[in-house]
């Protein structure tokens, strides 16, 4: 298993005044970090892109469920 510094950053829509971004930082130790995301979004598209420090980004982009995971190896 590899150890993460896990981002999830999650948008929605604006209300009242309350920021559109919610973040979260995690730190997790996982085998597979795309069926982790799986298990959160099940059958959603998933765009993928390799960032060039290694990081790995896996968005969700449906309408009005935004959310980003950033994968960075510890």
């Amino acid at each position: 298993m590899k150890s993460y510094e896990l981002t999830i950053e999650t948008r929605q829509p604006t209300c009242g005044g309350k920021s559109p971004t919610n973040v979260e930082l995690l730190e997790v130790e996982l085998e597979d970090p795309m069926a982790f995301v799986r298990s959160r979004e099940f059958d959603l598209p998933l765009e993928t892109e390799q960032t060039p420090d290694g990081d790995l980004v896996v968005r969700v982009n449906q309408e009005k469920h935004q959310v980003t995971y950033t994968f960075t190896e510890l």
